[in-house]
C-alpha cells in the first residue's frame, strides 16, 4: 500500500471501532433501560432489531451514493449522524421515541461500513486489500470487546452516560476524518458498465448473488451462535456471566489476531477463495465440537475454532466482492452488508426457536447450512478470485 494512505486507513479502522463500541455499549444496560421505561421482552427485541432492519434497507443506498458522489462525503454523513443519534439517546426518556432513534441510528450508521470497505478497496490491491478488510474486521471485533465492558462500567452511574460517551467518541474522530481522508473514488480503475440490481427479485441476476447468499448464511449462523451460546454453556458446564464475559473477550482477541495479523500473509499464500472455504470448515467443525465438548476447556477451544473460521471468512469474502466490482464497489458492498444484516435479523429469532425445540439444533443446522452453501457455490468462489 502507498504510504500516503496509511493515515486514511488508520482513520477508517478507528471509525469502525467506534461504531462497534457504540453498538456494543448498550448491550449490558439495555434490558434495565427498557424495563425502567416500562418496556417488556417484545419492546427489547424491537429495539435490538430496529438497528439491523434499517441497515438491511439502507446499506445498499449508501453504497450506491458513495459510487456517485464519492466515499468521503458519505463517510462524513455516517460518522456525524451516528455520533449525533447516540448523544440524542442520552436525552430521551420515552421508550418508543428511543426505538425510533435507534432505527435512525441504524440508517446513518449503515453509511460507514460499505463505504469504508469501498474506500479501502479503492486504495489497495491483492493481499493488501484482504489485509485491509481484515483490519476493519479486527477493529469491529475490538469494538465488540470494549463496547459492552464500557457500557457495563458507565451504566452503573447513569443509563444516559454510555450513550453520551459513544456519541462523543464518534464525533471526536470527525475532525481527523475531515483532515486526513482524501477522496479516492476518482483513483479507482476504469469505469465499468456493470449494472448492480436493487434489492428485490432482480438481485438474483447479479453475478455476485451466490456470494450475497453465502454472506447471509454466515451472518445467520453467527447470530444463532451468539443468541444461544450463553444458554447452552450454562446447561453444559455451568457458565455464568463472568465465564461468558471471559469467553467472548477471548473470542474478540482471536478475531483481532487472525483478521489483523494473519490474513494478509495467508491470502498471499493461498488466495481469498480457499481461505473462505477453509473458514467454513473451521466454523462447521467448531459448531459440532461445541456440542461434543465435555468440559470448560474443550468448550472454549471449540468456540475459538469457530471464531478462527469466521475470522477467515469475513475479510476474504468482502475482498472477493471488490474483485468483481470496479466503479460499483460501494453498491456491491452495500448489498453484501445488507444480506449480513438480514442474517442478524433472522438469526436470533430462528436460533432461539430452534434452541427451544432442542439445544443442539442451532449448531447442527448452522454447520449443515455453511457446508451445503460452500459446496454449492464453491466453484463460483474460485471464479471470483480472478476478478
Amino acid at each position: 500500500m502507498d504510504k500516503k494512505y496509511i493515515r486514511p486507513m488508520i482513520i477508517i479502522v478507528l471509525v469502525q471501532f467506534f461504531v462497534m463500541v457504540g453498538f456494543g455499549i448498550v448491550i449490558p444496560i439495555l434490558p434495565y433501560l427498557v424495563q425502567d421505561l416500562g418496556g417488556n421482552a417484545f419492546s427489547l427485541g424491537l429495539f435490538m432489531s430496529a438497528y439491523s432492519i434499517m441497515q438491511f434497507f439502507f446499506a445498499p443506498f449508501w453504497g450506491r451514493l458513495s459510487d456517485r458522489i464519492g466515499r468521503r462525503p458519505v463517510l462524513m454523513i455516517g460518522i456525524s449522524g451516528y455520533g449525533l443519534t447516540f448523544i440524542l439517546f442520552g436525552f430521551i426518556h420515552n421508550l418508543w421515541l428511543l426505538i425510533a432513534v435507534r432505527a435512525l441510528s441504524g440508517v446513518v450508521s449503515s453509511a460507514t461500513l460499505p463505504t469504508s470497505m469501498a474506500y479501502l478497496a479503492d486504495i489497495t490491491e491483492g493481499a493488501d486489500r484482504s489485509k485491509s478488510m481484515g483490519m476493519i474486521g479486527a477493529a469491529m471485533g475490538l469494538g465488540m470487546v470494549f463496547g459492552p465492558a464500557i457500557g457495563g462500567w458507565l451504566g452503573h452511574s447513569s443509563f444516559s452516560t454510555p450513550f453520551f460517551v459513544a456519541g462523543i467518541l464518534a464525533l471526536a474522530i470527525l475532525p481527523f476524518a475531515l483532515a486526513f481522508l482524501p477522496e479516492t473514488l476518482k483513483q479507482s480503475s476504469t469505469p465499468t458498465d456493470k449494472k448492480i440490481p436493487h434489492l428485490g427479485l432482480e438481485i438474483t441476476k447479479d453475478t455476485l448473488f451466490p456470494l450475497y447468499v453465502f454472506n447471509f448464511i454466515n451472518s445467520f449462523t453467527m447470530a444463532m451462535f451468539e443468541t444461544t451460546f450463553a444458554m447452552l454453556a450454562a446447561v453444559k458446564v455451568g457458565f455464568g456471566p463472568k465465564e461468558m464475559g471471559t469467553t467472548f473477550a477471548i473470542l474478540g482477541i482471536v478475531g483481532v489476531i487472525v483478521q489483523g495479523g494473519l490474513i494478509g500473509r495467508l491470502v498471499k499464500r493461498v488466495g481469498d477463495a480457499k481461505l473462505v472455504k477453509a473458514g467454513v470448515f473451521f466454523c462447521a467443525f467448531g459448531l459440532i465440537f461445541i456440542l461434543l465438548a465435555p468440559n470448560i476447556i474443550t468448550l472454549v477451544l471449540a468456540t475459538v475454532i469457530f471464531m478462527v473460521g469466521n475470522s477467515l471468512i469475513t475479510p476474504t469474502s468482502s475482498a472477493l466482492v471488490t474483485k468483481q466490482s470496479i466503479r460499483s464497489q460501494g453498491a456491491s458492498l452495500g448489498i453484501f452488508q445488507s444480506f449480513a444484516s438480514l442474517g442478524r435479523i433472522l438469526g436470533p429469532v430462528i436460533g432461539g426457536a430452534l434452541f427451544g425445540l432442542a439445544v443442539q439444533l442451532p449448531y447442527v443446522i448452522g454447520a449443515i447450512l455453511l457446508l451445503s452453501t460452500v459446496l454449492i457455490v464453491g466453484r463460483r468462489l474460485d471464479s471470483y478470485e480472478v476478478g
